[in-house]
């Protein structure tokens, strides 16, 4: 972790309320005082510049402005990682079957490259002219962004080097992250394997990848909640990084529009176990990307215009789903809007499609701010619950003690938060596990969630 440099040090204590002003009017830093709980249980990981310092308020400050400057950096590395998926799982541009998890692990290496290679060159083709297609589209610009021009005949070569170059940097990565999970595994204690999980991807991009599956383990730790009374009635909840449904390769794929699931899927949920009232509850989606802000935005913006919001959930015909996996994929949206007809996935695609056509009415429940949740908080939020599902795996054990002070203070007294990562137990800090709920999504033993319960004392 990058720290401050003398300069930036003393100018950080000269800048104080300029320093402040760059958050918005509702959002605010964390403050020394909060954060010095954290500061003391990690004192051997402190950030450089800090060691033998006596941090000020204006100091610590001018850290994590900088520090936002570098999370927020990483989105672009994230945006790589769903260009990745894309060329590997993508339908819409190219004949080619999808680059599955059986395709790479089944034994046939030369055959595996030969695909990816022919299906990068397809999306290098189409990012020429990715007409409407708006995932090509995004291709396409993050070349460019990249130094190459798809448009441009004489940069074709260059753009097939750079998709593959960056397959392989993921496929690298992923190999690195299997190897650290296998000896994880090796030691055979779960405790031990959920943490290593938990901050797996603290040096990754920051990607918006999402897909329906955390939605169902969400479903049954309310239901479970509710019956120990640990939850009894969600007025104000809140999304952290709820992400969009790009190109996922367990569940997800591109031949329909872009959409954002979790924030539909807890109201819907809500409402079914009798948690939020018919009207409610309003639902906050915080997140530090543009294109997810933008895109709930727009959404609420067409809702007060009357237009519904279309969410398609496929069901993979390829993994060999449990029954309560279908049972809840079969009822999504019941309790927030009407059953469309779904479109057809083209024919290289094995699965099973549903479609809801979301109310106007839900759509405006949504409200959304830019906010970097390891080094702001709104204030006051007094939200009843939060959720941070798959986004807390992309920081450090110190950087996810940051967040959790941060979303304590965003919470009421015995307000919930729900994550499937292993935060730290940081002496001093108001927030607290008070239980769990394990889900299995299908017969894969590592196709599963567990959700830890934490609660504002």
């Amino acid at each position: 972790m990058q720290g401050l440099t003398r300069r930036e040090l003393i100018l950080g204590a000269a800048a104080g309320p300029w320093l402040r002003a760059r958050a918005a009017d509702d959002t605010a830093f964390l403050p020394l005082e909060e954060a010095r709980p954290v500061l003391d249980s990690f004192a051997n990981e402190l950030p450089q510049g800090f060691a033998g310092r006596k941090l000020t308020a204006d100091s610590w400050l001018a850290w994590e402005t900088i520090h936002d400057r570098e999370i927020r950096a990483r989105l672009k590395r994230g945006d790589a990682d769903s260009i990745f998926n894309l060329a590997l799982f993508g339908t819409s541009f190219t004949a080619q079957p999808r680059v599955t998890t059986k395709v790479l692990e089944g034994g046939d290496d030369r055959a595996a490259a030969h695909l990816i290679l022919a299906r990068v060159r397809d999306l290098a083709a189409a990012a020429s002219h990715p007409g409407s297609n708006e995932r090509v589209q995004f291709a396409a610009d993050w070349l460019k962004e990249n130094g190459v021009d798809p448009a441009q005949p004489a940069d074709a070569k260059r753009v097939e080097a750079l998709l593959l170059e960056n397959a392989l940097r993921v496929r690298r990565e992923q190999r690195d992250y299997a190897k650290a999970i296998a000896v994880a595994k090796q030691q055979g204690d779960a405790a031990s394997l959920f943490v290593t999980r938990s901050s797996l991807y603290r040096d990754r991009g920051l990607s918006l990848d999402t897909s329906f599956r955390p939605n169902y383990a969400i479903e049954q730790a309310l239901g479970e909640m509710k019956a120990a009374g640990v939850l009894r009635n969600v007025r104000r909840a809140a999304v952290i990084g709820p992400g969009l449904d790009f190109a996922d390769k367990r569940s997800g794929y591109d031949f329909y529009p872009v959409q954002t699931l979790q924030p539909f899927a807890l109201i819907d949920s809500l409402r079914k176990l009798k948690l939020a009232d018919a009207s409610g509850p309003a639902v906050e989606i915080f997140d530090l990307s543009e294109r997810v802000l933008g895109h709930v935005r727009r959404a609420v913006e067409r809702a007060r215009g009357g237009t519904p919001y279309m969410v398609q959930v496929p069901l993979d015909g390829e993994t060999r789903w449990l029954p309560q996996t279908v049972a809840y994929w079969r009822g999504f949206g019941a309790e927030i809007g009407m059953e469309a007809k779904p479109l057809d996935p083209p024919r290289s695609v094995h699965a099973r499609m549903h479609a809801v056509r979301i109310r106007p009415q839900v759509v405006m429940l949504l409200g959304c701010a830019d906010l970097d949740v390891v080094t702001q908080r709104r204030t006051p939020e007094h939200l009843d619950l939060a959720v941070a599902t798959n986004i807390l795996v992309y920081y450090s054990p110190f950087e996810q003690s940051l967040a959790l002070r941060n979303i304590a203070d965003m919470l009421r007294p015995a307000g919930i938060l729900l994550s499937n990562n292993a935060l730290p137990e940081v002496s001093g800090m108001p927030m607290k596990p008070v239980g769990s709920t394990t889900v299995a999504y299908s017969q894969d033993p590592d196709d599963g969630d567990r959700l830890i319960w934490y609660q504002r004392q």
